[in-house]
């Protein structure tokens, strides 16, 4: 399956396997099966001309032990089970209508110093009635270190089906109120040098004020072409900064639920949403649906900090409404 789409198929007897209607832009081929390793392939596809890959597969020796998997699920497992939704899934009023379906697939780890880290034998399925999909995601790396949590991995998307034309119209536009203000929905607008239209003040934050609580003293107004530019390839754009960026968006309020989850002490929420960003790599690399390339290359604070989980993904075919 192509990561992050609701582009996928299963192979023929012999291995064999086509996918149709991949669009271009920079894309990552995902190949997974039971027992055996799960293979990525980094390919950009061009309108017309067919694309050939070979890709094997290495055996993969699982160590389980029912013994062990039975002495896992005791309180602290379904402790660490309820942390790892709250982290991964999120906790926005639509991570409460998420499922997770396999449970029985993730171990935990947790360290006395603070470090917690999730591992999965199999993929682990999502069911999200607030979105309409269900998220097979094939998790490769899970951990909560500090403040700071960071994951890979590569989730297909399977559009559930509507109980009647009132849930149709619902999960349209949940998944609107998903994409308004996201970081996708930034770096699109980034991309496409429609910042103002789309509502998004962007700043810079020198690296002294981003550690503590910052004024609009502080902040530096930028631009898209003081960070951004195009790839040689034209496939993806170079995103560079050395400083963290600010991102205002003014076209959605803050929820309730961020002020919640960010143990804040202002009582109401603010008419519009902060975020900020910080490169881990320079530069990083934006594909033209928005998503950054790297798994690592930033870490996002504040609102896309609580906004950019599994509740509120969607896949690279989705198009808001104009």
């Amino acid at each position: 399956f192509v990561a992050e789409s609701m582009n996928g198929t299963v192979t023929d007897s012999t291995g064999r396997f086509r996918l149709d209607e991949v669009h271009p832009g920079a894309k990552r081929l995902y190949v997974s099966r039971v027992g055996y390793a799960n293979e990525a392939v980094d390919f950009d596809p061009t309108p017309g001309r067919t694309q050939v890959f070979t890709v094997r597969l290495a055996p993969e020796v699982l160590e389980t032990s029912p013994v062990t998997v039975s002495a896992e699920r005791d309180e602290a497992w379904y402790e660490r089970l309820d942390r790892f939704k709250r982290l991964f899934v999120g906790a926005s009023g639509f991570a409460e209508k998420c499922r997770l379906v396999n449970p029985e697939v993730l171990r935990f780890e947790e360290k006395w110093w603070g470090t917690f880290k999730a591992q999965a034998e199999k993929p682990v399925v999502i069911e999200n009635r607030a979105l309409g999909y269900r998220l097979t995601y094939f998790l490769k790396e899970f951990e909560k270190s500090g403040s700071v949590v960071r994951w890979d991995g590569e989730p297909l998307f399977d559009p559930l089906t509507p109980q009647d034309s009132s849930q149709a119209a619902r999960w349209r536009q949940n998944r609107r109120e998903a994409y308004r203000g996201s970081l996708r929905h930034f770096l699109r607008a980034l991309l496409d040098d429609r910042l103002k239209e789309e509502q998004f003040e962007l700043y810079r934050l020198p690296r002294a004020s981003a550690f503590r609580h910052t004024s609009r003293a502080d902040r530096m107004p930028t631009s898209r072409d003081h960070i951004l530019e195009p790839s040689p390839d034209d496939s993806t754009y170079h995103l560079d900064v050395r400083d963290r960026l600010e991102v205002v968006y003014r076209g959605e309020p803050e929820s309730e639920l961020y002020l919640e989850w960010a143990d804040h002490s202002r009582r109401a929420p603010r008419d519009h949403q902060t975020s900020q960003i910080e490169l881990n790599e320079h530069p990083i690399h934006i594909d033209p649906y928005g998503e950054i390339v790297e798994p690592y290359g930033a870490t996002l604070y504040r609102y896309f900090a609580f906004t950019t989980r599994m509740s509120k993904r969607l896949p690279r075919e989705y198009e808001p409404p104009e």
